[in-house]
């Protein structure tokens, strides 16, 4: 028996039963208290090795603390409700560890990718000159994206002089990509959004036009489809009018809302992503695989070989002699892990036409929540319903801004205290209200009705109290 490997087949079996009853009816926020976190944080590995029934135990504990990204009930942020199916590909491709930065020394692994490219790029509308790689996620894709946007628009004597135009809403790894490729804040013009929180088109324009009087030079514009706060979808055949006339590189964040690109019915809401140049997705959002599962696109696989193709004379054995171009020439990383493998496993076991309907499922919550929602007095809807996304406040009348929004904020924090459910606050417009989105395809009809009834009593309780602390401190100030 290898030494290195215990008998772990009946404890996987049983930690996947015990991990999916608890995901489901489990706190959907666990925190360990001071002690036990005091705890963990001085723990050191052991000399003598422990039982891996009693090591197993402990780390399920461990990863209890969190919130449970799982459960139904839990509709913060943009969650990852992560297919058994993922997990599984996830564990079977980590056993055989295979090196993902070589076609010579990972050739299955390499195939394999190069195939879900293409044909993820495909679904996009992009031509067949498009290519890419995974990534980790949106960061490394975007990161990815600008530093072959600043190679392919600007060289050495306009660097300085470069400008990237970013909206209100666009995700800040974006910000942090531009400062990493070498901009300063001066040379980042954020463009308002409109009322329905998409990028300005007149705004950007204006900008551009700005700047090019300035003797500056514009090289670069990011679009979002499916923002993380409103889910909106900038209007990407307008953007791609104007990057087209001043030959902008046109970078799509689409970490969120890409996946409706396998959607059958919700396809037409990506129009326009065809014409981009680099395109982020992470199917560790709304394709159900477990973190670490983005995509980088480019329009053209060939511009990201002048940012990053390079070797050195002890990768000469495991370089392709057909092919020179390994994957480690396309971005950042050398060493590579094969992490859509998890996700080819994923769409063999379930195959389109279930992924469609769990896509679906998305937006049959949504229009369900917003629906039960509206049947409410007090309720106001703060931005258009988008994508899986929701954003609404309790406002009952004569409740100045400032007061609103801690009610608001308290409201979110009962229901998490009560385990009803977990629904995050954000500032739209500077004002707090509550986020859901509605991703999840556990999550039942029964679950929403359930978590808007409990939405709806937790804020005329908070309320009540609220108004009645305001009466007593009245009282206290007119005693004195």
């Amino acid at each position: 028996m290898d030494p290195t490997m215990p008998n772990l087949y009946g404890e996987i079996s049983e930690f996947a039963e015990r991990y999916y009853h608890i995901a489901k009816t489990g706190p959907i926020l666990n925190h360990p208290s001071k002690k036990r976190l005091s705890t963990i944080e001085n723990n050191t590995p052991p000399k003598a090795g422990r039982l891996i029934r009693d090591v197993i135990q402990e780390a399920e504990e461990i990863l209890s603390y969190q919130l449970s990204t799982g459960h139904p009930r839990n509709f913060a942020f943009i969650p990852t409700p992560v297919s058994p199916v993922s997990w599984m590909g996830d564990a079977i491709t980590s056993a055989y560890n295979p090196f993902g930065g070589s076609s010579v020394s990972g050739a299955g692994v390499c195939a394999v990718e190069r195939s879900l490219i293409a044909w993820i790029a495909e679904r996009f509308g992009l031509p067949p000159s498009a290519g890419g790689q995974f990534v980790s996620g949106a960061s490394m894709a975007c990161l990815t994206a600008c530093t072959v946007a600043r190679d392919q628009r600007l060289n050495d004597h306009t660097r300085c002089k470069g400008v990237a135009y970013v909206s209100e809403e666009t995700h800040f790894c974006t910000r942090k990509a531009l400062h990493i490729i070498g901009l300063l804040d001066y040379q980042i013009r954020t463009i308002r959004c409109d009322a329905a929180f998409h990028m300005n088109v007149d705004h950007l324009r204006q900008a551009i036009t700005e700047d090019l009087e300035k003797g500056l030079s514009p090289f670069l514009v990011v679009a979002t489809c499916g923002t993380t706060s409103t889910g909106a979808i900038d209007h990407l055949d307008q953007i791609a009018d104007i990057a087209r006339r001043h030959k902008l590189w046109l970078h799509v964040d689409a970490a969120y809302g890409g996946s409706v690109a396998f959607s059958s019915t919700h396809r037409k809401l990506l129009n326009g992503i065809e014409r981009a140049d680099s395109i982020a997705w992470d199917a560790h959002k709304w394709l159900f695989q477990t973190f670490s599962c983005g995509t980088i696109l480019f329009r053209e696989k060939s511009h990201a070989l002048k940012s990053f193709a390079s070797t050195a004379n002890f990768c000469r054995d495991i370089e392709d002699e057909e092919d020179p171009h390994n994957p480690w020439n396309y971005g950042i990383e050398l060493t590579r892990p094969a992490r859509h493998m998890k996700l080819w496993f994923f769409l063999q076991v379930l195959g389109m036409n279930r992924v469609d309907q769990m896509i679906g499922r998305g937006f049959e919550l949504l229009d369900l929540a917003v629906r039960e929602l509206n049947k409410l007095p007090h309720w106001v809807v703060m931005a258009p319903p988008s994508l899986a996304i929701f954003n609404f406040r309790f406002a009952p009348e004569n409740v100045n801004q400032g007061n609103l929004d801690k009610i608001n904020e308290r409201v979110s924090k009962e229901l998490i205290a009560r385990n009803a459910a977990c629904i995050i606050t954000t500032r739209v417009r500077g004002v707090v209200g509550l986020r859901m989105c509605t991703i999840n395809p556990r999550t039942s009809d029964e679950d929403i009705c359930r978590v808007v009834k409990e939405l709806d009593h937790a804020a005329h309780a908070v309320y009540k109290d609220f108004r009645a602390a305001e009466t007593g401190m009245t009282k206290d100030a007119g005693k004195v």
